[in-house]
């Protein structure tokens, strides 16, 4: 068995010498005098018909006599290995890029915008046949079958023709293209989407409620913003006067009049009249923004604050955005701009809710370095901007829904012990993460100027949410407190500068329990045709819809099929629709593959181990 398989790989290897060294003569055949010609015909015949005989022995002879004259008669110059070289490579690149436009890539994840499903180098199966036949090199497609689009799926977009900064991308270092980004699909063409309670209710273009993105077991495991920043995106129409975006789209003007004062209006969507309030929005008076502050932070900035109850911690919770309530702020640069007024809410917190909050705890990917922390994946910085943790050694780390690991090598985690230091439910460390673990600046920390990290809060069936999971129960004496106070200041505002207080308003149902469809369409996000909505699992560290608006059809690239690495239990398939195998894009293109590749082999077979004499005649 030994003798026959050395065999085998002798013959395999005279079966190469053969493939190189006719290539060789058919480039060096010209230069070649005619006793030159013979010597290596009759070399080639006979290494040919060796091999025919599979005798490997004689082959191998016959081989090492022709690699030797060939040597000598039809030397390779330093050009002749250059150009096969280049030539070789470009035509591997053309197919690599080829493969991985139209049928399938390996793809790697460079930031935490999908987690939990998906985490900081991840590497990923993409299959690019899920919705179509993309045309390969630039967007659009051969064909593309909108019904095989599920919402929840994991999709792979490019951002070619997107409001989309630094989205240049060189492909093996060498082909410039466009960078590709994977999020998850929310929204179809002509469905109308309202959030509430971190969770979406929807209607499609048929009238039919969507009752998939709250019961599918992927939706319940996410929760749902509705905004990045209540202003979103700002543009300046002049320096008294701009416009404010929300999924890319302008919802608002601001100005200022002569007089110094702001005023702003709505801005109607395609084929719908403005709404009133800008709180109104997609269900933007169901959420807030929120940091935590010190009882020497709130007396530094709410010196009004009249609450009585005592806590280790406050709620600082900002609301219901309002063009009624504009003013002029500094913006990045400190220029005076017109801004959106917002509401703000104090609610104490007890030990038992900072104990929840760390049950909840989420941050982005950080490393520990001599007890100060960075931002994994950006330039560090000096260490006056970086927040310290005491007492924590040196590592990479992240928590998720308040599980706290330690980042191996490879991406592999491993669960922190109970008593780490970075569980400590401490207020001042509780305060820290909360306010900075997703920036890891010292620049979030509050202060009449800092911004508001990315942290916010709703209800959901009369329990207060924070991070995804209930920090207080409805009925929580603080809780009924808090809103006690938030309807008395209601009662006592004017009609000039109205009070709304940040309570549950409920999901959009009717009085008989049903979703209200005509509410949905009234207030809801509406998707254009050949448009979909997208949003990261993690809101908080996510560029998506909410930033760029709408993916058009024709960026859609494929679909995420599988995790390879790390293993653990997020490995193999992924939290989402059911993928469709037995489609026309799926079949046709894995049939041009296999018939390519029949066509190849036999092409080959032909070429190189049929008998020589006519093509050497």
């Amino acid at each position: 068995m030994l003798t026959k398989l050395k065999s085998i790989h002798s013959l395999n290897k005279s079966k190469k010498a053969l493939r190189q060294l006719l290539k060789q003569y058919w480039q060096k055949e010209r230069t070649l005098d005619p006793s030159g010609k013979e010597q290596i015909r009759g070399f080639l015949v006979g290494l040919q018909a060796a091999i025919a005989k599979k005798d490997a022995v004689h082959a191998k002879q016959i081989a090492a006599a022709l690699q030797e004259r060939a040597a000598h008669l039809m030397p390779r110059s330093s050009w002749d290995k250059t150009r096969d070289f280049v030539l070789g490579l470009v035509f591997a690149l053309f197919v690599a890029l080829l493969i991985r436009q139209m049928w399938f890539e390996p793809y790697t994840i460079p930031s935490g915008s999908m987690r939990p499903t998906l985490k900081e180098g991840d590497y990923l199966v993409v299959s690019k046949t899920d919705y179509g036949i993309n045309t390969p090199f630039r967007s659009g497609h051969f064909y593309f079958d909108p019904a095989l689009v599920e919402r929840g799926s994991i999709v792979v977009f490019t951002g070619e023709n997107m409001d989309m900064p630094n989205d240049d991308t060189m492909y093996f270092y060498l082909i410039p293209g466009k960078k590709q980004y994977v999020k998850r699909l929310i929204g179809k063409p002509g469905d109308t989407l309202y959030f509430y309670g971190g969770q979406i209710y929807g209607v499609n273009a048929r009238g039919r409620e969507l009752s998939e993105l709250r019961e599918e077991p992927y939706f319940q495991a996410l929760e749902h913003i509705p905004f990045i920043r209540f202003e979103g995106k700002i543009d300046p129409t002049s320096e008294s006067s701009i416009v404010l975006s929300q999924m890319n789209q302008p919802v608002a003007k601001l100005g200022m009049s002569s007089l110094g004062s702001v005023k702003g209006e709505m801005i109607g969507q395609k084929g719908r009249n403005a709404l009133s309030h800008y709180s109104d929005l997609w269900g933007f008076k169901n959420f807030a923004m929120t940091r935590l502050l010190t009882a020497q932070q709130v007396e530094q900035l709410h010196p009004r604050h009249d609450g009585a109850e005592k806590g280790l911690l406050y709620l600082e919770i900002h609301h219901h955005p309002s063009l009624q309530n504009a003013r002029l702020a500094p913006d990045e640069m400190g220029r005076v701009r017109p801004t959106l007024g917002h509401s703000v809410s104090l609610l104490p917190l007890e030990q038992r809710h900072l104990d929840a909050v760390m049950s909840h705890m989420t941050t982005c990917r950080f490393e520990v370095k001599n007890e100060r922390a960075y931002r994994v994946g950006f330039p560090e910085t000096s260490d006056l901007y970086t927040p310290q943790l005491p007492g924590v050694p040196d590592g990479i780390y992240e928590f998720q829904n308040g599980k706290a690991s330690r980042v191996l090598w490879t991406g592999i985690t491993k669960e922190l012990p109970p008593d780490h230091p970075l569980l400590s439910r401490d207020a001042a460390h509780v305060q820290l993460l909360y306010n900075l673990g997703f920036e890891w600046h010292t620049y979030f920390e509050p202060s009449a100027y800092a911004p508001l990290p990315s942290r916010y809060a709703y209800f959901r069936h009369g329990d207060l949410y924070l991070m995804g999971g209930p920090i207080m129960k409805k009925g929580d004496p603080l809780l009924t407190l808090f809103l006690q106070r938030e309807y008395q200041r209601q009662s006592m505002s004017t009609s000039v500068r109205p009070y709304l207080p940040f309570d549950d308003a409920g999901p959009p149902l009717t009085k008989e329990g049903k979703t209200d469809l005509e509410f949905i369409k009234k207030y809801g996000l509406s998707i254009p045709d050949k448009m979909y909505l997208v949003l990261g699992d993690n809101h908080a560290m996510s560029g998506d819809s909410r930033l760029f608006g709408f993916v058009p059809q024709e960026n859609l690239r494929g679909g995420v099929s599988f995790l390879f690495w790390p293993p653990g239990d997020r490995w193999s398939r992924l939290p989402q629709a059911k993928i469709l195998h037995r489609t026309f894009p799926n079949v046709a293109v894995w049939s041009i593959a296999l018939a390519i590749g029949t066509a190849s082999y036999f092409y080959r077979r032909r070429k190189y181990f049929e008998p020589l004499r006519q093509s050497l005649n």
